[in-house]
């Protein structure tokens, strides 16, 4: 394969999903992906599904039976990639996509060579399409086929920067609630044009009723009833059923966006959240973040209502109020000071609607993050015995809940309140100014009547157009607080590739030098001037006191604390020129932040990363004595996780955790917090198996454990972030350091 071919594949999906981009600022941010060496096809894959985050395309591996794809092939509505052999071992990418009774094939040979190719659909040339350009000897396995679908993933929420990942604080983002919207809107402006085209139709035949109720009025008064009044009254009676129908058109243009918008919504927050920079997150609870995914629901309905009932409102009174304009100038005097009285209305009370609605959301949240801890911790809660605490939490967060939800109907009724006094006026005024000018004769009675109905049905718009306020309400506070999620910065991965510089595959060094760290907004360095070096396959304990910073050099140490100061080296290449994913996937990390997650066993072990096969999976679980447990479960590798952790005894669960570590065979293995809740014998025969020079791997266990410190070649301790001891175990022995650790 070739690296030269992941922009063309980029350009030809953009091109196909007409996507703006610039080729030449494409080119240039894939450019540190391009090596002269010929990458792996899991290497183009994952190369592909990272660098795509560039031009806002997400890419989604897939494996599909050959009779599958023979059904969906020709009915696919979005182009699908597959990868074909072309001879000699040179596998290119090859784009389908279904126009009409044709297909367009787009073969990537490089960024500047790109064959397309269109066939017409029919049983012979499908055959041969996917023997020849389709089935290769790399993907194909058990009749199952390699398929990649790829899908524009710009935000709808957030303002991506790539040159600059700074998001401003969510509380400078709350006045942004508006823009949001209309981002949204306009990530759907097709749709959304056809459905006011639809409304503006609709609204225009039911202010057509008026003027034939005019025209029949006239007809009936002179005392004659021609042909022409039964036509009238028949396209009156079509002009229902248009209007009708039209309504059913808006509801399906309304359905598509609302599943439009929730698959877009569903598919950001599951890009977005593991790329989330750790440090921009300390203070928040990601599992409560999520929550606010659940605001979609409110967004979805939201946007129905305000898409068909609210802008069909605003438009009839817009239409009304000019065809009154029609009847008399005076209309129009009425028509100025109706829109005006309005905008104020809206201009005095909608910030503080819009603010109200924001807090009850807040608390409402809080009350869902407080249940669902309840319910975590259900077993200490239960141990607790006679503890009110969830009761007494419980209690103060509904409470605010319902003082908000007080404030924000108390607005509503005011806004109600003005709108209905508002309405009695231009009621009583334009029924009166309709007696005054039918009296002197400046109207007939057919265009009083037509004016009448046509203030009835302005009013009644306003009507609704007030009642659907708290709707709107709702969807910029749903927006806003999905915004506040896909506004938290996240990392972008560039730089250097580790496994695209020809090394050999021995252990990472490591060289540390006057290394600091703080966490942000703290004064202290929590991590002083740290300075150690750590040779290929070198076998290193990490002990030291409580709160000495271990932790946080180990996340220092992966990439997730980037804000460090000093010098991070792995391989004479710096830390911060590191493509971090490149680094994570070097690295087997087993840090206290592991969990497992609700998912079967193999994928927790594997995580769904591409290259890691069954036979590695298989060998991992061997390793650290997984199988005998594995061949007792119903449903082997497929045995379903329910609850992570929670749900199996702690020594397998830190098992399957080790599992995880190790599969990738890593070039740097860190375990911290190893194998607790396991029998020393088992502890000590999978320790041993680590510690070996089998796999060359370097080692970093995190440990006080004398036993560990013995096996290793030597020991750094830390204390209240500084190094007081590096050296062998027999070097440390010699200190108290040891009996002090406990």
């Amino acid at each position: 394969m070739n690296f030269n071919s992941l922009t063309g594949v980029h350009e030809v999906f953009l091109s196909l999903y007409k996507e703006s981009f610039n080729h030449k600022n494409l080119e240039k941010s894939l450019n540190i992906l391009h090596y002269p060496s010929e990458p792996s096809v899991s290497d183009f894959i994952n190369y592909l599904i990272e660098s795509g985050a560039v031009p806002h395309l997400a890419y989604i591996r897939k494996t599909i039976t050959l009779a599958n794809l023979k059904e969906i092939l020709p009915k696919s509505f979005y182009p699908l990639m597959f990868l074909s052999d072309q001879g000699l071992g040179k596998i290119v990418p090859v784009i389908f996509y279904v126009n009409d009774s044709d297909i367009m094939l787009y073969t990537v040979h490089t960024d500047r060579d790109v064959e397309i190719r269109q066939i017409k659909i029919n049983d012979a040339i499908f055959d041969t399409l996917i023997r020849n350009d389709i089935e290769h000897k790399a993907t194909a396995d058990n009749h199952e086929l390699l398929l990649i679908t790829c899908y524009p993933n710009r935000s709808i929420y957030t303002e991506d920067d790539w040159e600059d990942h700074k998001k401003k604080p969510v509380k400078e983002t709350k006045s942004q609630s508006l823009m949001r919207f209309f981002k949204i809107l306009v990530s759907e402006k097709r749709e959304i044009t056809f459905l006011y085209v639809y409304a503006l139709i609709a609204g225009v035949i039911s202010l057509g009723l008026p003027l034939g109720i005019q025209s029949i009025i006239g007809f009936v008064s002179s005392g004659q009833v021609p042909t022409s009044v039964y036509v009238l009254i028949f396209f009156i009676v079509i002009s229902i059923v248009i209007s009708g129908l039209l309504q059913i058109m808006q509801l399906s243009i309304s359905e598509r966006i609302q599943q439009r918008l929730f698959t877009k919504t569903a598919f950001e927050f599951a890009f977005r959240t593991p790329k989330l920079k750790i440090e921009a997150i300390i203070n928040d609870y990601p599992a409560d973040m999520m929550n606010r995914f659940f605001d979609i629901i409110t967004l979805q309905k939201g946007m129905n209502t305000l898409l068909i009932d609210f802008s069909t409102g605003v438009l009839q009174i817009i239409l009304g109020l000019m065809l009154l304009a029609l009847y008399h100038p005076y209309f129009i005097i009425f028509g100025l000071f109706l829109i005006g009285v309005l905008l104020a209305i809206l201009a005095f009370t909608g910030p503080k609607g819009l603010k109200t609605s924001y807090k009850e959301s807040k608390y409402k949240y809080m009350v869902a993050n407080w249940l669902q801890e309840i319910a975590r911790a259900l077993s200490t809660f239960k141990l607790a015995g006679y503890s009110n605490l969830p009761m007494e939490k419980t209690d103060y967060y509904v409470s605010n809940y319902l003082h908000y939800r007080k404030k924000h109907f108390k607005l509503l009724v005011v806004q109600y309140a003005s709108f209905v006094a508002f309405k009695t006026l231009i009621t009583a005024g334009l029924l009166i100014l309709g007696c005054i000018l039918l009296v002197s004769k400046e109207i007939n009675i057919g265009q009083f009547v037509a004016s009448e109905i046509v203030i009835i049905i302005v009013m009644n718009a306003i009507e609704k157009v007030v009642l659907k306020l708290d709707t709107l309400y709702d969807v910029l506070t749903s927006v806003e607080k999905i915004g506040e999620v896909t506004d938290m910065p996240i990392e972008h991965a560039s730089g250097i590739k580790l496994e695209n510089l020809n090394q050999d595959k021995k252990g990472l060094t490591l060289e540390v030098k006057n290394m600091k760290y703080k966490y942000p907004e703290e004064k202290n360095y929590l991590l002083q001037g740290l300075t150690f070096n750590i040779g290929a396959g070198e076998k290193l304990c990490l002990a030291g006191y409580s709160s000495s910073g271990k932790t946080t050099l180990l996340n220092i140490l992966i990439g997730f604390l980037p804000s460090y100061e000093g010098s991070v080296v792995y391989n004479n290449i710096s830390l911060k020129d590191i493509n971090k994913y490149s680094l994570i996937s070097t690295i087997g990390d087993n840090v206290s932040q592991e969990d497992l997650f609700d998912g079967t066993i193999i994928e927790n072990v594997s995580l769904g990363r591409n290259g890691v096969n069954i036979q590695d999976v298989l060998w991992a679980l061997e390793l650290v004595g997984l199988m005998g447990f594995l061949n007792s479960l119903k449903e082997g590798l497929e045995t379903r996780i329910v609850g992570g952790a929670m749900s199996m005894p702690e020594s397998i669960a830190k098992k399957l955790i080790v599992a995880r570590s190790i599969v990738i065979k890593p070039r740097l293995l860190i375990l911290e917090d190893f194998l607790a809740g396991v029998i020393k014998e088992e502890k000590e025969r999978i320790l041993k198996i680590l510690m070996g020079n089998e796999f060359g791997w370097t080692l970093i266990m995190v440990s006080n454990d004398p036993d560990i410190m013995k096996l290793c070649n030597r020991t750094i301790v830390l204390k209240e972030g500084k190094i007081i001891a590096d050296g062998s175990y027999q070097d440390i022995l010699k200190t108290n350091i040891i009996d002090q650790l406990g």
